[in-house]
């Protein structure tokens, strides 16, 4: 799945300032710059967004010094889909954003999710590919686009299996180490546990026959226990009719014997005592009939004696409201005296209140002026509280200014170190150079010489030397192996410690010069911090200087306050006397309007005192009426009672007499059941034949023994079936486990067959598919490689291990003995041969692919990129001009010295 790169947005990224957009176009895109300009951040930025790989080993780095955070947006288009997507990914924080072309999220919501979502769209199939990708074919270092080809052996197979899937075999060729013995150790399990299956399925038979016979034992007791428990239901449903017999006599003779005995002499009792409350009821009518006229005067006298008593209750009634109106009358009185004493003292308080007003006003003048004067006070307190913190403000800014002079002295000093550091990282790289070629050449060295040992050298064949390609010979091979041996030596001993102690002495250098450097750029952030300094403390001084100025001005009013203060205290008492005049007359304004209203109150009060004594008149004789009627009452006192206690009981002497008859024929009714339940025995007693009762009982409890026992020996039948059904089940199972695993033995067997097979052929797969890969590369290789030389004599090899060299006519050259052009042009060859077989992203990035060659192997370059069809889209990042009037787009980049931040020039 391919993809195209539409533009790339950095900001405080790196060297990169504000937000800087740089657009990209399909085929050959030339970004130049000198060196320090941020050319190769474009190509860092693309990785770190859309492969998860960066330089350094924490990513903070990636921030602009002085920036807390960066970020940068790849926008992309895929070209199978149509679809395009922008990649926001921060510095100096873990976050993605993944928008669509309308600038929606797509609410990714993990890293990892937005790995998968890119490995989707460039058709990688996991995310930990990403950086191998981009490190070994899209976007490859500059410091490793050498350096992968000085590697060992080892290096170089680790460095480029993953890249053309061939570490899969390996992987898998390991994993099936082991797993034929795992297979053949699962068979002898499976054959052992088989041998034990036989040994218990000898029993089989036996069981078999077991179960047969003991189904037949049980068949037989059922049939049996089936022809008792027809025989037992029959006796049952006799014995059930000849019980039944024998319950109803007994009930018969039961309900007999509490007819006789309880119920018809309860009834007895009954009449009699009916008959006695009826007496009652007809000796109480007697009495109501004698005293009937002295209890209707009695009642006729209460019921006088209660109005009266209603008459006697308005009386004291009206009574009680002439007692109040007489002293509503007394205290409306007592009211008009007080409003006449009150409208004396308010003329008197009105004279006070104007003697007192000029003082009072003074009172409250003199208030306003103190409280002015006690807050211009506090301001005064507050302005030194304020004078001293501007003091320590003061001094602590100085202090730092001080401090910052100090600091920016210092780094001034360390500029001259500070710009020898990129001098110091390409002395380091060709160090490190320098050291892999020494390693290179003493493995190299060692394994001619383990070669030239290894020979045979017999009289009849000839063997050419690996060194020279001259015929060995013994003393040829020993002047060669010593030659090789002085040459390792002094490699191990000399060379290597040498450079290793330059290595070491150039990292110091280095780690100071980066020092330096981070103390330089620092420069301009503290002369900025320290003019704001000096501003703040100039503008401290001149708040300071107006506080000092309002400070006397407010010192000079303050003076008056005591003698004010104690003006104020000898008012005090004035003023309280004249709040207090002040108050009783306001508080009198009414008194004229009560005053009437009192006085017409008092006469209508009167009026109402005379009503209520004309009314009390009229009850005048009450009393003696009350004491007639009370004399009455009690004469007839005791006739009243007898009529009342006996009314109730002669009320009843009907209902006493239809409860005599009523009980009288309840007698008769028992008596009549009792003759008919004496009939019901004798007819039962002839029915019922107790002995054929028992004679059934007696048949009936040996046949239940007989079935009891029949039953037991059925269970007992049916367990040893079920037993022997178990067995046999089992056994049956064990028979299919054995034809199972006699299945699987068979399946294990092909699987450990194929096994074998295809371990020897991953094995064999990963040499033959690496010869393959690297026999096409290589040829493509070859063939830039004499375009970019111009010279066809010379022939480029990339074997399968992935060594590089060169042969010119016959002649091989190892890749360290080299020289620095021949290096470059044979792995730039390499690099785009890789580029055009693996160009499925369609998209690559060359960082400074011009170093070291010539202006006709420039061009030659130029016009090989050119022919690359398979990629859609090529950004060659360098310094060298010659693109720019070679390539169909071309962006440069300058950095702005004074503010460190890198700009794009022209697009």
């Amino acid at each position: 799945m391919s993809i195209i790169i539409d533009e790339v947005t950095l900001e405080n990224f790196k060297s990169y300032g504000d937000a800087t957009t740089i657009d990209l176009g399909n085929g050959v895109t030339a970004i130049l710059g000198d060196n320090g300009s941020g050319k190769s951040t474009i190509q860092e930025g693309v990785g770190y967004a859309l492969f998860d790989t960066h330089p350094f080993r924490n990513q903070d780095r990636l921030v602009r010094d002085g920036e807390n955070s960066g970020h940068v947006e790849v926008t992309f288009t895929n070209r199978e889909t149509g679809e395009t997507y922008t990649v926001r990914r921060w510095a100096g924080r873990s976050k993605y954003d993944v928008l669509d072309s309308n600038g929606d999220n797509l609410g990714l919501d993990t890293g990892s999710d937005v790995k998968d979502w890119i490995c989707n769209q460039l058709g990688i199939d996991n995310p930990d590919d990403l950086s191998e990708a981009w490190e070994r074919s899209v976007g490859v270092p500059q410091t490793d686009f050498l350096s992968d080809f000085t590697k060992s052996e080892k290096e170089r197979i680790d460095t480029f299996d993953p890249l053309f899937d061939i570490e899969r075999y390996r992987e898998a060729y390991k994993s099936l180490s082991g797993l034929e013995d795992e297979f053949e150790d699962d068979i002898d399990e499976l054959e052992e546990e088989i041998t034990r299956l036989e040994a218990k399925l000898e029993e089989l038979p036996e069981v078999q026959a077991e179960v047969e016979e003991q189904e037949q034992a049980v068949e037989e007791l059922e049939q049996k226990l089936q022809s008792l428990n027809e025989e037992i239901e029959e006796l049952e449903e006799e014995e059930e009719a000849l019980e039944d017999l024998k319950e109803r006599l007994r009930d018969a003779k039961q309900d007999l014997e509490s007819l006789e005995e309880t119920k018809i002499p309860a009834q007895r009792d009954a009449l009699e005592k009916a008959k006695e409350r009826r007496e009652e009821a007809k000796e109480a009518q007697e009495i109501i009939e004698a005293v009937e006229d002295d209890y209707q005067r009695h009642e006729d006298a209460q019921d006088r004696l209660d109005e009266l008593e209603e008459d006697r209750e308005e009386r004291n009634h009206v009574e009680d409201q002439l007692s109040d109106v007489g002293s509503q009358i007394d205290r409306l009185k007592d009211q008009i005296n007080r409003h006449k004493a009150d409208l004396r003292g308010v003329r008197e308080a009105r004279e006070t209140v104007e003697e007192l007003e000029p003082k009072k006003k003074r009172y409250e003048s003199l208030k306003e002026e103190i409280s002015d004067l006690e807050d211009d006070n506090e301001r005064i307190e507050e302005i030194e509280e304020r004078l001293e913190e501007i003091d320590d403000e003061i001094g602590g800014l100085e202090e730092e200014a001080n401090e910052i002079d100090a600091e920016i002295e210092d780094a001034e000093a360390k500029r001259e170190q500070a710009e020898r550091l990129s001098d110091l990282q390409d002395e380091r790289q060709d160090l490190l150079a320098r050291k892999q070629t020494l390693k290179n050449e003493k493995e190299e060295l060692c394994a001619q010489n383990q070669e030239l040992r290894d020979l045979d050298l017999d009289e009849e064949s000839e063997v050419s030397c690996p060194t020279c390609d001259r015929p060995v010979t013994p003393d040829h091979r020993e002047k060669v192996v010593e030659r090789n041996e002085t040459r390792i030596e002094e490699i191990t001993e000399e060379e290597i410690p040498e450079v290793g102690g330059k290595l070491e002495q150039i990292e110091e250098e280095i780690e100071s010069a980066q020092a330096a450097k981070e103390a330089v750029n620092q420069i301009p952030r503290l002369e900025d911090k320290l003019d704001d300094i000096k501003e703040e403390i100039d503008d401290l001084r001149e708040e300071q200087q107006q506080l000092r100025d309002e400070r006397n001005d407010l010192e000079d009013e303050v003076e008056e306050l005591p003698e004010k203060r104690d003006e104020l205290e000898g008012l005090e008492g004035v003023v309280d006397d004249y709040h207090t005049a002040k108050a009783t007359v306001k508080s009198a304004d009414d008194v004229p309007a009560e005053l009437r209203a009192t006085r017409d109150e008092l006469g209508e009060k009167r009026v109402e005192y005379r009503d209520l004594q004309e009314e009390l008149a009229e009850y005048d004789g009450l009393d003696d009426d009350i004491d007639h009627v009370k004399e009455v009452i009690d004469e007839t006192e005791d006739a009243h009672t007898k009529y009342v206690k006996k009314e109730d009981e002669a009320a009843k002497l009907p209902d006493r007499r239809q409860e005599v008859e009523d009980e009288q024929e309840k007698l008769e009714v028992l008596k009549s059941e009792r003759d008919d339940v004496e009939d019901r025995v004798e007819s039962l007693q002839d029915e019922f034949d107790a002995e054929q009762l028992n004679e059934v009982q007696e048949e009936l409890d040996g046949l239940n023994t007989q079935d009891a026992k029949t039953e037991q020996k059925l269970d007992d039948a049916q367990g040893d079936l079920e037993e022997a059904r178990e067995q046999l089940d089992e056994l049956e199972e064990q028979q299919e486990r054995k034809q199972d695993l006699e299945d699987e033995i068979v399946e294990l067997k092909r699987d450990q067959e194929f096994a074998r097979w295809a371990r020897n052929s991953l094995q064999q797969g990963a040499e033959d598919l690496r010869d393959l890969i690297t026999s096409e590369i290589g040829d493509r290789a070859n063939a830039i490689f004499q375009q970019l030389r111009g010279n066809p004599t010379e022939t480029l090899v990339w074997d399968k291990t992935y060594n590089l060299r060169v042969r010119v006519r016959g002649q091989n050259k190892p890749f360290d003995t080299l020289s620095g052009g021949e290096k470059m042009a044979a792995a730039l060859s390499v690099r785009l041969a890789i580029l055009e077989q693996l160009a499925s992203l369609g998209v690559a990035f060359l960082d400074e692919p011009t170093a070291n060659l010539d202006q006709q192997k420039k061009q030659n370059l130029v016009n090989q990129l050119d022919d690359l069809d398979q990629l859609n889209q090529l950004m060659v990042v360098s310094h060298d001009r010659t693109f720019e009037s070679m390539t169909e787009r071309t962006i440069e980049l300058e950095k702005d010295e004074d503010r460190e931040v890198t700009r794009v020039v022209s697009e």
